[in-house]
């Protein structure tokens, strides 16, 4: 029996559709996560800051529905009620980068803008699905000379979701909503903007930017999860946040970074607590606010004391009378001080300890899983925060004991 080839074969192609990532690619199972979040037990306090201004404002935990209200009780123009990762999450060029956030936005309220975001606050840098009052909209918030881009739901260019598109879905806002976007930044990318119905992702709108826009469509792709709501009305609403993630599609590399290293002396005192090393942002690196994603790779300790010492790598010590200093000037965007006085009560967390001899060494890596899960930044608004420093201390056992130490870290950006 012989086989007669078929001529000139059709190539096989794949139509544009939620199945193909933000650069074309077939989309497998095989994300790489870059954030995760849940909110079984509390805010997560350790990775996202609780923002509220005004009186009746307020971020809660609902420990029956396992999610955070934000809630405006009677509250005056210039409210708000919202909660941000901490952390600004590392977008890698020529990969898909992916954002899904889950909540309910109850209702439209007249004078209450509410968000579901990848981006900063109610009007940062990013892409928000937003009930603005009357009904939903998507913006693009850009920073950059482009501005802003904000399409109502009516002029949403895929599928307004109105019961009237190809999905045939109606939008409804007292529901909970999964809300995903993706973008191929490079800056002059496409963005698209879905919401995932019984598992089937529902494109409704996409911003085109290449060949289009002068400028970057914004300025960062290195960005946190927000949602929340501000006011320009006295006001009394909710809404609430439940779940999210990022995900680098095509896979994300362990990119090396920029290593690092910076030392330290101190005498452990016989029996407290003496801090010989603290590392934290800077406010800002060339003149820019500081969301560099910090690494520790590794510490390591020596004693050159006649005593054995115990070490605790702490998150909150209070210091006094701490001598800053910039880890590198130039290329660096954190600060250290190995001059650090004394410390001033009991640290808010202990993440790592041991124990030395007298001339006995340690080397040891700690996992990155620790600074991935205790991020190591300034707070939403740019400024230092005690929890955003990392310090570690040594104690003398029966006496007093010198030691030397060092972080060795690395910085993305």
């Amino acid at each position: 029996m012989s086989f007669t080839p078929i001529p000139n074969p059709l190539p096989i192609a794949l139509g544009d559709s939620p199945s193909v990532g933000p650069f074309g690619w077939l989309r497998t199972a095989a994300p790489q996560y870059v954030f995760d979040s849940q909110l079984t037990y509390d805010l997560q306090p350790l990775l996202f800051e609780a923002v509220t201004n005004g009186a009746g404002a307020t971020v809660t935990h609902d420990s029956t529905n396992r999610n955070a209200v934000m809630t405006f009780s009677g509250t005056a123009t210039g409210g708000k009620a919202y909660m941000q990762q901490y952390e600004h999450n590392r977008y890698q060029p020529g990969r898909g980068h992916t954002a899904g956030i889950t909540g309910n936005f109850i209702a439209h309220v007249p004078n209450v803008l509410k968000w579901l975001k990848y981006g900063v606050g109610e009007t940062g840098n990013g892409i928000a699905l937003e009930s603005n009052g009357t009904g939903f909209q998507v913006t693009l918030y850009s920073d950059t000379a482009e501005g802003d881009q904000t399409v109502l739901q009516a002029n949403w260019n895929v599928d307004k979701l109105d019961g009237n598109g190809a999905s045939g879905i109606t939008l409804q806002v007292s529901k909970g909503i999964i809300f995903f976007c993706d973008l191929q930044s490079l800056y002059y990318g496409r963005v698209r903007c879905y919401v995932d119905i019984a598992g089937v992702l529902v494109c409704f709108h996409e911003f085109l930017n290449a060949n289009v826009l002068v400028k970057p469509y914004f300025q960062t792709a290195n960005l946190p999860i927000s949602a929340g709501m501000t006011c320009t009305g006295t006001v009394t609403t909710t809404m609430e946040f439940t779940c999210c993630t990022v995900i680098s599609e095509g896979g994300q590399e362990d990119v090396g970074g920029f290593p690092f290293s910076v030392r330290g002396t101190a005498t452990a005192a016989s029996g407290t607590a003496t801090p010989i090393l603290s590392v934290r942002p800077g406010t800002t690196f060339n003149s820019i606010v500081n969301r560099t994603i910090f690494r520790l790779e590794s510490i390591d300790i020596s004693v050159t004391g006649a005593n054995p010492v115990d070490w605790d790598l702490c998150l909150g010590q209070t210091l006094t009378a701490p001598t800053w200093a910039n880890a590198n000037a130039t290329y660096s965007g954190m600060e250290y001080t190995s001059v650090a006085g004394t410390a001033s009560g009991a640290p808010a967390l202990i993440i790592q300890s041991g124990s030395i001899y007298s001339t006995a060494i340690l080397k040891g890596s700690i996992s990155t899983k620790v600074p991935m899960k205790y991020p190591i930044t300034l707070d939403t608004a740019g400024a230092q925060r005690l929890m955003g420093t990392l310090t570690l201390n040594v104690t003398g056992v029966g006496g007093v004991s010198a030691c030397r130490a060092s972080f060795n870290w690395k910085e993305l950006r």
